[in-house]
């Protein structure tokens, strides 16, 4: 029992310490905040699709070795008011990567000041039979252009997606397989959920500082 004790307290020490290396990374010039376990690299890519001829993407990435995170945010100002269409497209490109396992409305801050959005997540597999030829392999490009890496075969993919003040913003998780076929985990979901925004003021919620 005494052993079980201190192997049950060294596991809760190193879930604990897990935890607590998240922090937060606020972009007060892109509006929002988004945890990383460690520091992301930073890029920008021209996002393109049939809707946005051509727009700037900022993108925050960080690799590990069970897991990738990456955070997207598109300017898109001169399509502010395309913002449900914008979303419908960025979320079909999506479903073209898999299979989809859910996907349900999100909403970041509370009250008045709530910014909804979706959430989707795709269970990733290059043998998707899209309806028209050529789906598929659009939207792997399209995916590849807006993170800066492929969602391999077998990895779950999680997005938290939201058009909020001309910006589209893709909180992407993706939990890697494992050797054993496995690529279901807590991070990338924690990754999707840890987004919040900044106010139009320039100000935080007060509920965004209790984690």
């Amino acid at each position: 029992m005494r052993q079980f004790g201190l192997i049950l307290v060294a596991t809760l020490i190193a879930c604990g310490s897990a935890i607590a290396a998240w922090k937060a990374y606020p972009q007060p010039q892109l509006g929002f905040i988004v945890e990383f376990p460690a520091d992301p690299t930073t890029s920008s890519a021209n996002y393109q699709t049939v809707l946005v001829p051509s727009a700037k993407a900022h993108i925050y990435l960080l690799k590990e070795d069970h897991a990738i995170y990456v955070a997207t945010v598109v300017d898109l100002f001169d399509h502010e008011k395309e913002g449900a269409n914008l979303l419908g497209e960025a979320e079909f490109n999506y479903t073209m990567l898999g299979d989809v396992t859910g996907t349900t409305p999100s909403r970041v801050e509370p009250g008045r000041a709530a910014v909804w959005g979706r959430i989707i997540t795709v269970d990733c597999r290059r043998t998707k039979i899209p309806n028209v030829t050529g789906e598929t392999e659009t939207a792997r490009a399209w995916f590849k252009n807006v993170t800066g890496v492929e969602c391999p075969d077998r990895s779950r993919l999680t997005v938290n997606m939201f058009f909020n003040r001309g910006r589209l913003y893709l909180i992407q998780g993706m939990n890697l397989p494992t050797k054993g076929g496995s690529s279901i985990g807590p991070s990338a979901l924690r990754f999707a959920n840890s987004v919040s925004f900044f106010a139009p003021d320039g100000t935080r919620n007060a509920a965004d500082n209790v984690r």
